[in-house]
C-alpha cells in the first residue's frame, strides 16, 4: 500500500513539474522586446509587447525622496494612433497587491488601478471594466485567462511591460498583462496623489499609460506627443499622465465609435 501511494505521489510531482516547465518554456518564446509576435502555443493568437522605457538620457543617481506637487497638466490635441485591437464590452482585471513595493503600498493598488482605469472608461464609456475582487500572486506575464497587474522582473531598464494577446481575425483582445519593474524606484501618495517623489516613478502615472495599450492605443515618440499620456517614455517625478489629453481621448474614442 505504501509503495502504491509513493508511486502515485511521485507521478503527481512529475506532472506538476512538467506543467511548470511547459509554462516557462511557452513564456520564454515571447521576447521582452517591443514587437508583434505569433504565439506558438496558441494558434490564431498574436501577442503585442510594449516596453515602456525611461526618458533617454544619462541615468540619474539614486537620491533621497524629494516630494514635489507639479501644478502643470499640459494638454495636447495630437491624436494618438490605434493598434489592431479593442476590448470587448465587459472586461475584468486582477491585481497582485503583495508585489507592490512598500513605497507604493499593497493596500493602495486597488485605488491606483481604479483611478487609472477610470480615466479611460470616462473616455470610452462603451467598455465596462471592473476588478474581479480576487487577488493573485502571479508576477509574470502568461496566457492564463487572467488580466493581471503586478510588479515583477523585467529585462533591462524597462519601467513596465504590457503584453496583449489578440485575435487578428477579429481585432478582439483575448488577454492582457502589465508587469512593472520591481528594480526601479516607485512612489504613490495615498493622502495626496497630486504629489509624488521627484526621484521615483509614480505608479498611477505609469499605469494610466499602460492601460492605454489595454484599450487599443499605440505608443507615440515624436515631440508633438510629448504631453500625451501615450507618450512612449516615462519620467521620474511625473504625474501628468494621470489624466488624459484631448489627443488621447480622441484616439480611444475613434476605436470604440466603431464597435
Amino acid at each position: 500500500m505504501k509503495r502504491t501511494l509513493a508511486l502515485v505521489f511521485g507521478l503527481i510531482l512529475i506532472l506538476s513539474l512538467a506543467g511548470s516547465v511547459s509554462a516557462q518554456s511557452s513564456n520564454a518564446k515571447i521576447p521582452e522586446k517591443n514587437g508583434d509576435y505569433a504565439d506558438p502555443e496558441h494558434p490564431g493568437l498574436r501577442v503585442r509587447v510594449f516596453v515602456h522605457q525611461p526618458k533617454p538620457g544619462r541615468p540619474s543617481p539614486t537620491q533621497p525622496p524629494s516630494i514635489v506637487c507639479p501644478d502643470d497638466d499640459p494638454s495636447s490635441s495630437s491624436m494618438v494612433p490605434a493598434t489592431d485591437w479593442h476590448l470587448p464590452p465587459n472586461w475584468t482585471y486582477t491585481l497582485n497587491p503583495s508585489s507592490a513595493p512598500a513605497s507604493v503600498g499593497s493596500g493602495n493598488l486597488v485605488t491606483i488601478a481604479s483611478n487609472a482605469f477610470g480615466e479611460w472608461v470616462k473616455a470610452a464609456s462603451k467598455v465596462n471594466i471592473s476588478n474581479t475582487g480576487s487577488t493573485t500572486t502571479v508576477n509574470r506575464a502568461s496566457y492564463d485567462g487572467k488580466n493581471i497587474i503586478a510588479w515583477g522582473r523585467t529585462s533591462g531598464s524597462a519601467l513596465a511591460i504590457t503584453y496583449t494577446w489578440y485575435y487578428p481575425s477579429t481585432g478582439l483582445v483575448a488577454e492582457t498583462d502589465t508587469i512593472f519593474n520591481q528594480k526601479v524606484p516607485w512612489y504613490w501618495d495615498a493622502e495626496n496623489y497630486l504629489c509624488t517623489d521627484a526621484n521615483s516613478y509614480d505608479a498611477q502615472d505609469i499605469l494610466t499609460h499602460e492601460l492605454g495599450h489595454w484599450m487599443g492605443l499605440d505608443d507615440t515618440y515624436t515631440a508633438i506627443f510629448i504631453d500625451n499620456t501615450m507618450y512612449g517614455y516615462g519620467s521620474k517625478g511625473e504625474i501628468k499622465k494621470d489624466t488624459l489629453t484631448s489627443g488621447d481621448i480622441q484616439g480611444v474614442q475613434a476605436i470604440y465609435s466603431i464597435y
